[in-house]
């Protein structure tokens, strides 16, 4: 497994090109990296990450060149689609507030485990936007459409009201959150690879599509699945372990 660090020195590790260009550049690499079976991805310090520099954002407006700006945006959604579309395991480690566009990267993540400090907010009403980073259609493939429209109208939601909601599988104590994370990642990357990648591309296929058609398409993955070598040996291994006890 491999773990990536959202690490920004204004202690909010807020989301800018830089950060995002290296987050793409990490992701690539884990891609093609066959031994790496499951990501976490978590923050430094006490924060996940706050979002956008909001310093910056207001820079911008002075000089504002719409085409760069679109080419950052397009950028930044390209980034969080390689992290949606990995096709491993991943798991966001939330070990304090996730903000606006640290939202977004959280919930690209498969997986999200909370630390009790942790905070999550879809913040942009209150700085005058409506979301980029795809956090809209993350979100309401999240919790649905009635949930995502109370978080996005809402307030903050503490880590219990996070796992009400269902935008965290689990909440633990800020001291446990990584060893939990790495627990669960090692169980995850003991799938093998090519069952992972089917399993996400099925539950994406699922969600776009009709019964029949997600029926037909899981019976083409289960066959093209069934012919590689890793399904032999994870059933010969489930029936070894199961004879001994």
């Amino acid at each position: 497994m491999r773990t990536l660090t959202l690490d920004r020195s204004d202690g909010h590790n807020a989301i800018g090109p830089d950060l995002l260009c290296e987050l793409a550049a990490a992701l690539d690499a884990t891609r093609a990296d066959p031994t790496i079976g499951a990501l976490i991805l978590t923050g430094a310090g006490s924060m996940f990450s706050a979002g956008g520099n909001l310093q910056a954002l207001l820079d911008g407006l002075r000089t504002r060149d719409m085409a760069a700006e679109r080419a950052a945006l397009d950028a930044a959604v390209a980034t969080v689609d390689l992290l949606r579309t990995l096709p491993i395991p991943t798991l966001a480690a939330v070990n304090g507030p996730a903000a606006g566009g640290g939202l977004a990267l959280a919930l690209a993540c498969d997986l999200r485990v909370a630390a009790d400090s942790a905070k999550f907010a879809y913040a942009y009403g209150a700085i005058g936007l409506a979301g980029d980073l795809g956090i809209n259609w993350l979100l309401v493939r999240a919790v649905g459409q009635a949930r995502a429209r109370s978080i996005a109208f809402g307030g903050v939601l503490d880590s219990q009201a996070a796992l009400a909601a269902g935008l965290v599988e689990s909440v633990v104590s800020d001291a446990a959150l990584l060893e939990e994370a790495q627990r669960r990642a090692q169980h995850l990357a003991h799938i093998p690879a090519s069952a992972a990648a089917a399993i996400k591309a099925n539950l994406d296929f699922a969600t776009e599509h009709d019964f029949a058609k997600a029926a037909l398409h899981e019976c083409e993955s289960f066959q093209r699945v069934r012919g590689g070598a890793a399904h032999r040996a994870a059933v010969e291994a489930f029936l070894q372990r199961s004879a001994r006890k």
